[in-house]
């Protein structure tokens, strides 16, 4: 049997621009000496805050404040992408299963101790379909059971051997004796998402929606863990104008800002005094989200040719200012299950020959017609993200040109959230973040998740050989054999096209002169929050 190829090696794929930007490397406003405890630091984010709940939540920085500041997940990643114990202090692995072992001194905020009960509880609701949980459709689909052996010790059940399988428990618990009372279907309407009470190194204090989200240093926090952190307090300031967060950052009102940090933006500040930019491989690609339910998106040509029609690269140059690369699917290029293929290629003459081989021919005003329907959508966009808008008009010019018309629909974030989960759109423009570094396309491309509301498969993408691919590929434990599997399951996806891959981005910050100690990698920009220091003479 081959060998997976060890995570640990991916980071050696992590260009040079993460190491340069190392702490370690002393940016613009890094000062020499020991650490020092107090002092608040100001971090600026663009979009408010979902929920406060890892069985609900689906927003990504919501997911990296509870994974790295308000709670204690299982298991961490370190910087070579290798698994390390947390909550969970040592497992038994074996292909049925993994037993895990628990810190007894990890305690809740309001006191009692996290225990094996409430690790069931998170993965029970979890697993509801009740819930509709991104947690459970993303990590949990090889777990079948959990059994609690003693307070400290769980049991969790396979589904069957498969690949990377301690991958599935990045996530922290849910307090059992204080959501016992709430069943899954309303789990999402909790008070406890918007007031939470956690286990990790920060302790929640406040959130004004649209305002700010408060957090102070949980003084208790086991010190096998890193123990209390060096701030007092980190606040989290929502700027949802773009002008405003730059000017906030170089005022020095805010001490840290990424999301999201625009490109253009992040050129801007490139050689500011006291300003250390940072960027590097992100887990998010960009995407242009199709409702495969739609008439004009049923079958594969239609779809391929649109992605044909749309030139990346010039987006890339234009727009990212080449903070991002060309996607060819959903498995990043650091990933060992990379197949290499090349992108879908811009090429406007052989799109309009598959779109006239899919039934389409010019109307009198330069349109494409089919039975009678024109080949126009509405697309979604983001209000608060001037890029993805940008995009949108771009695509709007390059489809025009192969006679399609789109209608660009700007709307706030979470309306457009709701209505691109509940497939109440033609299409839209969106992200995707890998929730871990495992290969797991399931969540967006299965059959189950196309019949299930509300899910993930937003576009309602079905192909039973794609289904067939990521099951295998999913129970591999022999790396050749995950690679010929991922590989062809990669150019079913580009021939399908369900969504069209626009690209991956690099993940943009940038830290000011007072905040020293920030590491940012592909994990997270607030993976070492609990080492963040201010030196006294610059605290306000």
């Amino acid at each position: 049997m081959q060998p997976i190829r060890s995570l640990r090696a991916l980071a050696l794929l992590i260009p040079a621009t993460l190491i340069a930007c190392s702490p370690g490397d002393g940016g613009p406003g890094e000062v020499a000496g020991d650490p020092e405890f107090g002092g608040t630091a100001i971090v600026g984010v663009m979009a408010d805050f979902q929920a406060f709940n890892p069985v609900v939540n689906t927003a990504i920085l919501t997911d990296e404040v509870m994974k790295h500041m308000l709670f204690t997940p299982l298991v961490q990643y370190d910087d070579g992408l290798e698994i390390q114990p947390h909550l969970a202090e040592s497992w038994d692995l074996d292909d049925a299963g993994v037993t895990f072992r628990l810190r007894q001194d990890v305690r809740w905020h309001d006191g009692p101790p996290v225990t094996a009960e409430d690790v069931k509880f998170t993965f029970d609701l979890a697993k509801s379909e009740e819930s509709a949980s991104l947690l459970g459709s993303a990590y949990l689909t090889m777990v079948q059971t959990a059994t609690v052996l003693d307070p400290y010790t769980i049991r969790f059940d396979f589904v069957a051997p498969h690949a990377q399988p301690l991958d599935a428990f990045w996530w922290p618990p849910l307090p059992r004796h204080l959501l016992q009372g709430v069943g899954p279907a309303e789990l999402a309407q909790a008070e406890f998402n918007a007031n939470p009470v956690g286990s990790g190194p920060f302790r929640f204090v406040s959130w004004e929606r649209g305002q700010r989200l408060t957090l102070e240093a949980n003084t208790e926090y086991p010190e096998a863990l890193g123990g209390r952190p060096y701030l007092d307090r980190v606040v989290f300031r929502v700027i949802p104008e773009a002008t405003t967060m730059l000017t906030e950052l170089l005022s020095g009102a805010a001490d840290l800002i990424g999301w999201t940090l625009l490109p253009d933006q992040a050129q801007q500040l490139m050689g500011q005094s006291g300003i250390d930019v940072r960027h590097f491989p992100s887990r998010e690609f960009t995407y242009i989200g199709l409702n495969n339910e739609r008439a004009q998106f049923r079958d594969a040509e239609t779809r391929r040719a649109l992605a044909m029609s749309i030139d990346r690269q010039q987006i890339i140059n234009a727009l990212l200012h080449d903070f991002a690369s060309p996607g060819s699917g959903m498995i990043p290029e650091w990933s060992p299950m990379d197949p290499g293929l090349d992108p879908v290629p811009h090429d406007p003459a052989a799109a309009r020959q598959l779109l006239a081989q899919a039934g389409w021919q010019a109307g009198p005003d330069g349109t494409l017609m089919r039975q009678g329907q024109p080949l126009t959508f509405t697309m979604l966009v983001n209000a608060a993200n001037r890029t993805h808008q940008d995009i949108a008009t771009v695509i709007q010019q390059q489809l025009q040109q192969v006679g399609v018309s789109i209608e660009i629909r700007t709307v706030e974030f979470q309306t457009m959230l709701r209505e691109h989960r509940a497939r109440n759109y033609d299409a839209v423009i969106s992200n995707w973040t890998l929730d871990t570094f495992k290969v797991d396309p399931t969540p967006l491309f299965s059959c189950e998740q196309a019949r299930a509301p509300q899910s993930a498969n937003r576009a309602g993408y079905c192909n039973p050989r794609a289904d067939q691919l990521m099951q295998q590929g999913l129970r591999s434990t022999d790396g050749g054999q995950g690679e010929r599997l991922w590989g062809e399951f990669s150019q079913i996806l580009q021939q399908d096209q369900p969504i069209i891959f626009l690209h991956w981005s690099d993940d943009l910050g940038a830290v000011g002169p007072r905040l020293q100690n920030v590491e940012t990698d592909i994990r997270s920009k607030l993976v070492n929050a609990r080492e963040w220091w201010i030196p006294a003479d610059r605290r306000r």
